[in-house]
């Protein structure tokens, strides 16, 4: 699974807009925002330059995967054989450091944002937008997860995990024709859609390892007492899966909260997210506003993360199974 984590990351640095819109020089663009930038037009032309750039996003990403395989062979060759037994190694201490500066990093750049957004007014559109969309888009992609696992094929899922490996930009522009040629567009509904096709790989990529670790006999057990599907779901399966769910609904909201190109597009200006504004506002707005949409930006999953760890917590305190 290791493999495929790295080729999603690599595809979402590839295709990352928001962020290079805000910390990244404008002139010269990257490549993503440049296609961004060209599929927005009206003209024709400039719609299929971006759709050519999009094409060479995906190429480029194509090459790195070749060349990290490549090497990944490579390596494998000149390996030493391993008997099991670890040793200290010296360059463990510098990656230890920097584990560890890493959360308080992102402490301080709260600290700061904090600072900063004391006297900024909330914008509640925004905030009501992101936290329905999230919230909403979580619970569906909660529900299409566990349907798939118990309805769906044990194999050949492989496209599932499309939206993860492959560039979002031409996967957002995608979606964006779809709904301007169903008159879709602008609409909650249409945005909600759009988080779906991340939220949901995501999520699947949680469940799925968990649901493929339940003990079969434990439905054997609950046939032989008459127990229907229906009921080995909702009170032996569902329970069992109860941690694997919660943090695949901490990520999954989490995933929703920072969609860019999607709620841009599908919502067609019209449903501010604190996502959008905070990339509206980068580009000129108040600093304090800026930092209040960041700040909520980070407190949301935060929030969502620690009432997730406190339900597994007392899950598995008051059912032991779960421990």
């Amino acid at each position: 699974a290791l493999d495929m984590v790295l080729l999603a990351t690599t595809a979402w640095s590839l295709s990352a807009v928001d962020v290079a819109l805000v910390l990244g020089p404008g002139n010269p663009p990257t490549l993503a925002v440049l296609a961004w930038q060209w599929l927005s037009q009206g003209d024709e032309l400039q719609q299929a330059k971006g759709a050519l750039a999009s094409l060479l996003l995906m190429a480029i990403l194509g090459g790195l995967a070749l060349v990290a395989w490549g090497g990944w062979r490579l390596q494998r060759q000149y390996q030493p054989d391993l008997h099991g037994v670890r040793h200290p190694h010296p360059h463990a201490l510098p990656g230890r450091l920097l584990a560890a500066l890493l959360p308080l990093s992102g402490l301080l750049g709260a600290l700061l944002l904090a600072g900063l957004a004391r006297s900024a007014p909330l914008q509640m559109d925004a905030l009501g937008n992101s936290l329905g969309l999230a919230l909403a888009a979580c619970a569906l992609g909660a529900a299409v997860c566990l349907l798939w696992l118990a309805c769906g094929p044990a194999r050949g899922d492989g496209w599932v995990w499309l939206p993860l490996v492959l560039p979002a930009l031409p996967l957002a522009d995608g979606q964006y024709r779809l709904a301007l040629y169903a008159w879709l567009d602008g609409d909650w509904w249409t945005v909600l859609w759009g988080h779906l096709l991340w939220v949901v790989p995501w999520m699947l990529f949680i469940l799925r390892p968990a649901w493929r670790q339940r003990d079969p006999r434990l439905t054997v057990v609950a046939r032989t007492l008459g127990w229907g599907s229906t009921r080995i779901f909702w009170l032996l399966t569902l329970p069992s899966l109860t941690r694997p769910l919660l943090t695949a609904l901490a990520v999954g909201f989490s995933v929703s909260i920072a969609q860019y190109l999607p709620t841009l597009w599908l919502g067609a200006g019209r449903i501010p997210t604190l996502t959008s504004q905070a990339v509206a506002l980068s580009s000129g707005g108040e600093a304090q506003t800026l930092a209040a949409q960041a700040l909520w930006q980070l407190l949301l999953p935060a929030v969502c993360f620690t009432l997730t760890a406190l339900l597994a917590w007392l899950a598995g305190r008051y059912r032991r199974g779960l421990r």
